[in-house]
């Protein structure tokens, strides 16, 4: 070839070595570091295997020790004198759970559990099998789902004389799952191995498949043998189970070997394509050279105007991109890349504690919704302005967040002491009302704070476990400031938990409702019953509204929970009114939240429910709360109107909580209002609460509305409510939440309780029901306007109370 022809390749000859060193040398490195990283893998394994293997040689030696044990005890009431040779050990004697006692020929004599049949089919197993002499084991049987695990002993001492059915071995068994259960054979998934369990079958010789995480089975896997002890039979040179286990992702991961060779190819590339540049710019520059020298002088002149430009320009982007541009904080990003550089400093040592605390704004939605966008942003610029003020010479860096969240890095914490009376600090200076649109607006603010003294986290760590104390924070009104703890991580992941069962919680019919009683305190009659939902969690247990609702408001399942709610309680009073003579009449009350209000298609669903179970609109009655009805007053009262045009009566519940404004009682159709806790929770000195109540009383007789007090639990409750004319009672004085065929017994029966009865002062957190542990209402407690009552007895014809705290309703 001519020097022509030769020059185009010599143009690439440089990168072409470049790039045979770079990949040659790389792919010898990988190559050698995934050998050695399968090789750390594999003895790893083997040391689970043994470790493992250990475990269940040790269970399976309390199983042999559990049997010999109960061959000698069976052995010692086979001696005990008997009617006959052939009699059975003394009556008194029985097997222990888990094992049973056969004859010589196979024959189960008797069993430790009430259920014979796992102990019929393996003493088949251990005839058919042939098994017999010394102690042993014996199994793996296949039983149902499960594989069981056997050991027998021969009883000690059996007279030769025995007959043929009298027992002649003691067996103890368990299944291969729970001897693997107690054997901790689940830390294998946690440590990312996947196993399985087998065990050559005696007479085909054949491996049996017993347990294993996963069907596949690599062939290059770690095995190892689990032997039967020496307690019940000598040694043998064959394994009794054999464990085999491999790494999830398999000795040479996928990932690992794909990210190792993606990144030799890139930078292979990148120095093949940075060598032929290189080459390609010198020529180039070479032949621009000449020109350039004789523009030189223009392009410096208009190159220092362009960079002073380009300087004043880069300035005013790295303030919009780190800053939120209405407040002029710092923004999110800006406040990671802070905390970032902060907890670097936490772990060498140049700060020794520093916090993330995040505030929110309470209802800051609310007047975006009223008053507009502008003034959500005007209302966050004043109160960053006061925080601003408040954090004044301290080393900190406050940040706008997100929407009505502010967030605050404090480099130097002396305490977690000292970060929460900052956190008080700053809530303190939002109690002056806000100006907003010629409005005077007050406004609420909770706060999570997190301190870091250790440095091991990383940013979205620490950013997550504030914004967990700001979730909690949010849940408990009454504590405003939460500091992050350890279990909080632990709850957060039980209330994602809890979500992700709600979606199929009603499909499984997991929800119950229970009924409480509504009496008429001048009648003695139970009048009706409010519906209480209850959901039976197969970990949880029972869990109460208060522990799931507003986790399946924010899930977006409370809609069609409060429609299976209202077909049940209407399906109910068709039944009860068949059920009950015509002279008796009841009704059942249904709890409506926020969010049901918000279901467009609820009035006709509810109309169509009535229709299908026949079920007159009098049997059934809503109950609202104020919070609820707030969100949106205009929807809620065409919706209430729709239901009381139907024949729907609608109940105003927590009446004394929350906002208790009179208006909603003129603007909203109620016939109906429940009293609650703020106003009904008294000691007998508190004599002006009486009067609070006794006006509220009147105000609702006034109004034409009838009276229900909740609550009730004392007998001096009740008798104070029907001095001051309340028309009806609720609470654990009358019934407590009963099952719906019990309701009906108390609808149908019910004639006021006993004439003595205790007067119940029950400590706050403390309760006597059935209901579940921790589910705590307002007790009613109204002494007599003489305030002579104590904790003996008085009498009341007609009440008596039914001790126990009141569950909270849905």
């Amino acid at each position: 070839m001519t020097a022509t022809e030769l020059s185009p390749f010599s143009r690439w000859l440089p990168a072409t070595l470049v790039a045979a060193v770079v990949l040659l040398g790389g792919g010898r490195l990988i190559a050698l570091s995934m050998r050695d990283h399968a090789a750390q893998m594999r003895t790893a394994a083997q040391s689970a295997v043994a470790r493992e293997s250990r475990l269940v040689e040790a269970q399976l030696l309390t199983l042999a020790d559990r049997t010999r044990e109960e061959a000698r005890r069976a052995s010692r009431a086979a001696r005990a004198p008997a009617p006959s040779p052939s009699s059975s050990p003394a009556s008194g004697a029985a097997p222990g759970r888990g094992a049973f006692w056969m004859t010589a020929g196979g024959t189960v004599v008797r069993a430790g559990d009430a259920d014979t049949a796992v102990s019929r089919a393996l003493a088949t197993e251990w005839a058919g099998a042939g098994a017999g002499g010394a102690a042993g084991f014996f199994g793996p049987v296949r039983y149902g789902a499960q594989w069981m695990i056997a050991a027998y002993a021969p009883f000690d001492g059996r007279p030769a004389t025995a007959a043929a059915a009298a027992p002649a071995w003691a067996v103890g068994y368990e299944s291969l799952d729970s001897l693997l259960v107690r054997a901790g054979f689940g830390r294998l998934a946690s440590e990312g191995y996947d196993f399985e369990i087998t065990q050559i079958d005696p007479l085909t010789h054949r491996v049996r498949e017993l347990f294993g995480s996963r069907p596949d089975v690599p062939a290059d896997t770690v095995s190892g043998a689990i032997r039967a002890p020496a307690a019940l039979s000598p040694p043998s040179a064959s394994a009794y189970l054999g464990l085999a286990m491999w790494p999830r992702s398999g000795w040479y991961p996928v990932l690992d070997l794909a990210t190792k060779t993606g990144l030799l190819l890139l930078l292979g590339w990148t120095f093949v394509f940075g060598a032929h540049e290189l080459t390609a710019s010198q020529r180039r520059t070479q032949g621009a050279l000449a020109q350039v020298r004789k523009r030189l002088h223009a392009v410096n002149e208009r190159l220092f105007n362009e960079m002073e430009q380009h300087q004043a320009l880069q300035k005013s982007l790295e303030h919009a991109r780190y800053h939120d541009p209405f407040t002029g904080l710092p923004n999110r990003r800006y406040l990671m890349d802070q905390l970032d550089r902060a907890l670097r400093e936490v772990r060498t040592r140049r700060r020794q504690r520093i916090a993330v605390v995040l505030i929110e704004i309470d209802r800051f939605k609310l007047i975006n919704d009223t008053l507009g966008h502008t003034a959500g942003d005007e209302l966050m610029l004043q109160a960053a302005q006061r925080f601003a003020r408040a954090v004044e010479g301290i080393e900190c860096v406050l940040s706008h967040w997100e929407g009505g969240q502010l967030a605050l890095l404090l480099y130097a914490v002396e305490s977690p002491e000292a970060a929460q009376a900052l956190a008080a600090k700053l809530l303190s200076v939002r109690q002056e009302p806000f100006t907003l649109r010629q409005q005077r607006i007050s406004v609420a603010s909770r706060i999570g704070l997190t301190c870091i003294d250790s440095g091991l986290q990383r940013v979205e760590e620490a950013l997550r476990e504030a914004d967990i104390a700001l979730s909690f924070a949010k849940r408990q009104p009454a504590q405003p400031i939460v500091a992050y703890t350890a279990g909080m991580g632990g709850a957060a992941v039980s209330l994602v938990s809890l979500e992700a069962d709600l979606h199929v919680a009603l499909d499984r019919r997991q929800f119950r409702l229970l009924f409480q009683p509504i009496v008429d305190l001048r009648g003695k009659r139970v009048v009706g019953a409010e519906s209480l939902l209850r959901w039976q969690h197969p970990v949880e247990g029972v869990l109460t509204p208060e522990k799931f609702l507003p986790i399946a408001e924010e899930a977006g399942v409370i809609v069609p929970v409060t429609r299976w709610i209202i077909q049940r309680v209407c399906r109910l009073a068709a039944e009860w009114r068949q059920r009950l003579p015509q002279a008796i009449d009841f009704y059942l009350s249904v709890n409506l939240s926020a969010a049901s209000l918000r279901d467009p298609g609820l009035r006709d669903y509810v109309a169509q429910v009535l229709q299908e179970t026949h079920t007159s609109p009098r049997q059934l009655k809503f109950e609202l709360t104020e919070v609820g009805l707030i969100s949106n007053v205009s929807a809620a009262r065409e919706l209430l109107n729709g239901f009381h045009s139907m024949g729907i009566e609608l109940m105003l519940d927590d009446f004394g909580t929350g906002y208790s404004s009179l208006s909603y009682l003129q603007l909203f159709p109620f016939s109906y209002v429940k009293i609650d806790r703020p106003l009904v929770t008294w000691t007998g000195s508190e004599r002006s609460n009486n009067a609070i109540t006794s006006a509220i009383l009147q105000m609702t007789s006034n109004l034409g509305l009838r009276a229900v007090a909740e609550v009730v639990e004392t007998q001096a409750a009740a008798q104070a409510l029907q001095r001051m004319g309340c028309d009806f009672g609720q609470g654990y004085f009358f019934c407590e939440p009963v099952e719906a065929e019990e309701a009906l017994h108390q609808v149908r029966t019910y004639n006021g309780p006993p004439a003595v009865v205790p007067v119940l002062r029950p400590a706050s957190g403390q309760g006597c029901g059935t209901e579940v542990a921790g589910d705590h209402s307002p007790t009613v407690v109204l002494p007599p306007e003489d305030g002579g009552i104590n904790d003996d007895t008085v009498g009341l014809p007609g009440l008596s109370p039914r001790a126990g705290h009141s569950p909270r309703r849905t």
